[in-house]
C-alpha cells in the first residue's frame, strides 16, 4: 500500500480538530488574511492554520504536469519586462520620494567609489576569488573541480574570460601546468552563446528556473561574488553567513509590537534589468558584470533567447547584487524620513536586514520602500510581506505575535527517507505546539518496508526515526552498549555518494568519458579540497542510501543554538509527544524486539 497525500491530509485534519474550531478553517490562512486579527485566536490555533497550509504545498511527486511551463512563462515574461524598462520612473514624486530616490542613488555612488581607497575592483583581486560551482557547466564533461578545471573545455561566452583565466593561473605553476596539459586534449577557449535554462522543483504548480552558466563565466562570476560580499560587510554591516538570523530576529520583533515589516519580492533575481544598472552603477562596474554574465540562453525547447535580465539564479554574483542594491533602497529611505540608521555589524542587530530580496524595514519606511523599488521595476509580493497585524515572515521563519508558527513542508514520498525525514519534523512541530499527531504519523508509519529505526534527536533527518533514549534503552542498554566506554552503537541510513578514483585514471584513461590523466590537476584538486582519498565525488540525481553503524557518546543530547525544538518543545520531545505519536513506548519496544529477532 502506497501512501496518498489526500488520505495524509485528512488525518492531518482529524488530529487538529481538536485545536481548531469548527469554521472552514482551511480559507482562513492565505494570503492578506494573514494580517486580520480573528478574535481569540491563539499561537497554537494559528501554527495549525499554518501547517494545513504548507503540508502539501510543495509535494513534487503530484506536481502538475505544466508546473515547468508555468515557470518558463514567467522567465519570459519577467525578461520582456527588464527589456521595457527604460528609466527610473520619476513622475509625479512627491518632495520625499524625490529625496528617497537621490539618497539612494547617492548610497549607491558611495558604495563604489570610497576616497581613500586603493582600486578594488581589480582581475587580480577577482582572481582570488576564482571557483567552480557544484553543479553542471555549460560544455562541462562533469560537475567536478576536475571536470572543470584539468578534465574537460573551457567554455565561455568572451574570448577575454579565456585571457583573464590563463594570465591569472600562469601566476600559480601547479594550475599554470594542469592548464596546458588539459589544452592538449580540448584546445583552448571554446565560445557558447550563453547559459542553458533548467527547471528545478518549487510547488505543486509551478516549477523554479535555474540557468546553467558557462564554465570561464563562472569563474569570474565567483570572484566578483565574493568581492561584492566583502565590500558588503564592510560597507553595509551584513555578513550573508550570519544574516538570515538577524533578519529573523526582525521579524519576530515586528510580529510581537509592529515595529518592523517583512517585504518579500516575486522574482527578484529575474528582474534586475540591465538598463536600470545603466543609470545607477558606474561604467568600470557594469562592464565587469557585462563581461561574465550570459548574454543569451538556451531554452529546453533549444530555441535561444537575448537576456535583458542582468543575471538569474544560477549566476554567482546574483544574490550579492541585490542584497546591494536593495540595502541601497532601504538606506536612501532611512535618510530621506530621517529615521535612525544603524547597520547590522557584528553583533549589533541593527535596524534593518536585507538578505537578497528577504528585507525587514521600519514600519514607519514600509509603504516608501514598497514605492521605490517599484519605480526601480521590481513587483512587491503582496502575499509575503507584512506591515499590518501580528504576522511577520522572513529567511524561512514565520512569526505570529512573537510565535513562531512556521508550518512542515513534504516534498515526497517515494522513498523510506522521505517518510523519516516527514516523520521526524511533524514531531518536532508537535512537541514545540504541544500538539499530539497521532494519526499523522500512525498513518506515515504505514509505508510499507519501512523499519523502525531508532536514531539520537541530534542525527540527520534522514538517518532514522528520532526518538528518546527512554524509549528504546531497555533492548539498546541489553544489546549495543559498550560497556568499556559506555557510548552506544545503533544503526543509521547515511547518503551513498558516487565517486570516481583518479588514482587509476593514469592505467585506465577513460574509466568516465572525457576524463583525461592531468597528474597537475589531481594534485591541484587534492590541494583545493575537492578530493576524497583520492576520489572525486559526482553529483546524483538521486541519493542511495546504505545502512551503517554509528556510536553515539550520548543520545538525548539537546543544542539549542543549533536545534529546531525550542526549550519547551525539547522537554515535550522527550518526555512523550514522539511515543505517543509513533504509538507508546510498549509499542516501540514491541516493533524493536520484532525487527531483532527477524535480524
Amino acid at each position: 500500500m502506497s501512501l496518498s497525500s489526500h488520505v495524509l491530509f485528512d488525518h492531518l485534519c482529524s488530529d487538529l480538530s481538536e485545536v481548531l474550531p469548527t469554521v472552514p478553517y482551511l480559507s482562513l490562512f492565505s494570503g492578506k488574511t494573514r494580517e486580520l486579527e480573528w478574535p481569540g485566536i491563539t499561537g497554537r490555533q494559528v501554527a495549525s492554520l499554518a501547517l494545513l497550509d504548507s503540508l502539501l504545498k510543495k509535494f513534487e511527486d503530484e506536481k502538475t504536469s505544466d508546473a515547468d511551463g508555468a515557470a518558463l512563462s514567467k522567465f519570459l515574461a519577467c525578461n520582456s519586462r527588464c527589456e521595457s524598462f527604460r528609466s527610473i520612473d520619476v513622475s509625479q514624486l512627491s518632495e520625499i520620494q524625490a529625496v528617497a530616490l537621490g539618497e539612494f542613488q547617492k548610497s549607491i555612488y558611495d558604495f563604489w567609489f570610497q576616497p581613500n581607497r586603493d582600486y578594488w575592483l581589480s582581475p587580480e583581486k577577482i582572481s582570488e576569488g576564482f571557483a567552480v560551482g557544484p553543479g553542471a557547466s555549460v560544455g562541462a564533461t562533469g560537475d567536478s573541480f576536475y571536470h572543470k578545471v584539468a578534465a574537460g573545455p573551457m567554455t565561455g561566452t568572451y574570448s577575454s574570460l579565456y585571457s583573464l583565466y590563463q594570465r591569472e593561473v600562469s601566476k600559480f605553476p601547479l594550475w599554470d601546468e594542469a592548464e596546458k596539459i588539459r589544452q592538449t586534449h580540448f584546445g583552448g577557449f571554446q565560445e557558447v552563446q550563453g547559459a542553458r535554462l533548467s527547471f528545478v522543483p518549487k510547488s505543486r504548480e509551478i516549477s523554479r528556473t535555474i540557468c546553467t552558466e558557462p564554465v570561464l563565466n563562472m569563474f569570474v562570476q565567483k570572484g566578483l561574488g565574493r568581492l561584492l560580499e566583502l565590500e558588503l560587510e564592510s560597507r553595509f554591516g551584513i555578513n550573508l553567513a550570519t544574516q538570515p538570523d538577524k533578519n529573523r530576529r526582525l521579524a519576530d520583533i515586528g510580529s510581537k509590537c509592529g515595529a518592523f515589516g517583512t517585504i518579500d519580492l516575486s522574482s527578484a533575481s529575474d528582474t534586475v534589468s540591465i538598463n536600470l544598472l545603466r543609470q545607477i552603477l558606474p561604467n568600470y562596474v557594469r562592464s565587469w558584470l557585462m563581461e561574465c554574465r550570459s548574454g543569451k540562453v538556451q531554452l529546453p525547447n533549444g530555441e535561444v533567447r537575448k537576456l535583458h535580465m542582468v543575471s538569474s539564479m544560477g549566476n554567482a554574483f546574483t544574490f550579492p547584487l541585490q542584497t546591494i542594491l536593495f540595502s541601497s533602497v532601504v538606506i536612501g529611505v532611512y535618510k530621506a524620513l530621517d529615521l535612525e540608521l544603524v547597520y547590522p555589524r557584528g553583533d549589533d542587530l541593527g535596524t534593518f536586514a536585507v538578505f537578497g530580496d528577504d528585507i525587514v524595514v521600519r514600519r514607519e519606511a514600509y509603504d516608501l520602500v514598497v514605492n521605490i523599488l517599484g519605480r526601480l521595476g521590481f513587483e512587491v509580493n503582496r502575499e509575503k510581506s507584512f506591515n499590518l497585524g501580528p504576522f511577520r515572515e522572513s529567511c524561512g521563519s514565520d512569526f505570529w505575535n512573537g510565535y513562531n508558527v512556521r508550518g512542515v513542508y513534504c516534498r515526497s514520498l517515494k522513498t523510506k527517507q522521505d517518510v523519516y525525514s516527514l516523520i521526524n519534523r511533524l514531531n518536532v512541530w508537535s512537541s514545540n505546539h504541544s500538539i499530539y499527531l497521532r494519526n499523522t504519523i500512525g498513518y506515515l508509519l504505514q509505508r510499507p518496508g519501512l523499519e523502525f529505526l531508532p536514531v539520537p534527536p541530534w542525527e540527520t533527518d534522514v538517518a532514522g526515526l528520532k526518538v528518546p533514549y527512554s524509549a528504546v534503552c531497555p533492548f539498546i542498554a541489553g544489546k549495543v552498549t559498550r560497556k568499556s566506554f559506555g557510548s552506544i552503537v545503533y544503526s543509521r541510513y547515511t547518503p551513498r555518494g558516487e565517486a570516481i578514483s583518479l588514482l587509476s585514471v593514469g592505467s585506465r584513461p577513460m574509466v568516465r568519458k572525457g576524463l583525461i590523466h592531468n597528474p597537475p590537476g589531481i594534485l591541484l584538486s587534492a590541494i583545493s579540497g575537492y578530493l576524497r582519498n583520492g576520489e572525486v565525488l559526482l553529483r546524483q540525481r538521486f541519493t542511495k542510501y546504505l545502512k551503517r553503524l554509528a556510536v553515539a557518546p550520548g543520545w538525548d543530547y539537546y543544542d539549542p543554538c543549533r536545534s529546531l525544538l525550542t526549550s519547551d518543545g525539547w522537554r515535550n520531545w522527550k518526555s512523550g509527544y514522539v511515543s505517543v505519536n509513533i504509538g507508546s513506548c510498549w509499542h516501540l519496544r514491541s516493533r524493536l524486539a520484532k525487527a531483532r529477532s527477524a535480524a
